[in-house]
């Protein structure tokens, strides 16, 4: 009897020790699967070669990649516009 009576209590002990430092944790994830291209430009338009660079991007994304992002390509696109 005194084994089980041990036992309980130690059993209590050691699920109250391992309770006590534990916290909740809550985060907020938003997934967002959307595209989006912005071009800023100090004049406030996008210039001619700016317009054709984006026109050329989105035809070889949705052709070739799906209607997918390549972003490196559209930076290299956009940079030969100077």
């Amino acid at each position: 009897m005194k084994k089980m009576i041990f036992t309980a209590m130690a059993v209590l002990a050691f699920s109250a020790v391992s309770v006590a430092n534990t916290i909740e944790v809550k985060e907020e994830v938003v997934v967002n699967n959307e595209s989006k291209v912005e071009v800023l430009n100090t004049e406030g338009e996008a210039t001619q070669c700016q317009e054709t660079a984006i026109n050329i991007y989105e035809f070889v994304m949705n052709t070739y990649n799906n209607g997918g992002d390549n972003l490196d390509l559209l930076h290299n696109l956009l940079a030969q516009c100077k």
